[in-house]
């Protein structure tokens, strides 16, 4: 495919599926162009598809098998994207899956198997890996030496989406604790094993799912100790990273754009270069390793060991909530 443009179906038209589609449309991504789209509102896709010049499907299968479509990328309810995961590699069509690749495990376990199978590239857009923070951070991580001690979390202003709340896709675990787990898996090259949390809901509403959790975090190889916590009822916006190494830490906030080393009582600003747009370098990398035949940079294995350590999570918050 190295001298292909890929014509992009895109699943999934939300607040996040928007964001593909505008750094497709704004032709940011080389050698790629957005061929088609779907959502669950149909109606509501074919007139976005028409202003845009672009095609709608009626289905998620009728955009995979479209002719006009190289490969697929999936921005959907976590519940849905596993299905999609399996359409696309049955299609033999590369697949780009948002996080997390599933609801569950298991359903994520099938994805991979699937992929397999098939021997078609698939990719999880665990974007937080493209931020110029977290680059500059697993950069910098040999200056302090091995890490013994991390902590992360992430603070969002309430979101009204129904789906956030849905029992089979919802929660702030599953939806935003995954991009945690998922940079202590990359940043460390480590993986959680032993897990104690707490979760919590701050506003009332009828079946509503936690929306702020605390977990205390074991990684191997290391030992590593670390918490994770995220909360989606307060009124700012931050994504802290702190990694403790014998030589000093690293501590920065990916939201903010900050980063600096501690040694001894030094506090040593570190400037983590030019701000990136997450999503377009996610395009970009997927759509780079299509074309080339290289390893995509984050494989399902990656997304399927983040899923499994969010299901942890999930199991011991809901005994001790």
């Amino acid at each position: 495919m190295k001298n292909t443009t890929l014509g992009i179906g895109l699943a999934g038209l939300g607040r996040h599926g928007q964001r593909y589609a505008q750094h497709l449309l704004r032709d940011e991504v080389s050698h790629a162009h957005l061929a088609a789209v779907w959502r669950r509102n149909t109606a509501r896709a074919e007139t976005w598809a028409s202003e845009h010049g672009v095609a709608s499907s009626e289905s998620l299968e009728a955009l995979i098998d479209d002719e006009r479509v190289d490969a697929v990328v999936l921005v959907l309810p976590p519940g849905l994207h596993a299905k999609g995961v399996e359409l696309a590699a049955e299609a033999g069509k590369p697949v780009l899956v948002e996080k997390p690749l599933a609801a569950h495990a298991a359903e994520a376990r099938n994805a991979l198997d699937a992929v397999q199978r098939a021997g078609v590239p698939a990719m999880v857009a665990q974007t937080l890996r493209f931020n110029h923070v977290v680059k500059a951070m697993k950069k910098e991580l040999t200056s302090i030496g091995p890490v013994h001690i991390a902590a992360l979390n992430q603070r969002f202003e309430p979101v009204d989406l129904d789906w956030l709340d849905d029992e089979q896709h919802g929660g702030v675990i599953l939806n935003t604790g995954v991009h945690g787990v998922d940079l202590l898996h990359f940043l460390t090259g480590a993986r959680i094993t032993d897990v104690s949390a707490r979760s919590g809901r701050r506003a009332e509403k009828a079946g509503r799912k936690e929306d702020h959790f605390a977990a205390l975090l074991h990684l191997e190889p290391g030992p590593i100790l670390a918490t994770l916590d995220n909360s989606r009822a307060t009124g700012g916006r931050s994504g802290r990273i702190e990694m403790v190494g014998e030589r000093g830490q690293l501590v920065g906030d990916h939201v903010h754009g900050h980063l600096a080393r501690i040694e001894e009582r030094r506090w040593i600003p570190l400037d983590p270069g030019p701000m990136t747009h997450t999503v377009c370098e996610t395009l970009i990398a997927f759509v780079d390793s299509v074309r080339n035949g290289s390893p995509v940079p984050i494989p399902l294995e990656d997304g399927l060991a983040a899923v499994e350590a969010v299901e942890a999570i999930l199991e011991s918050s809901s005994i001790r909530s």
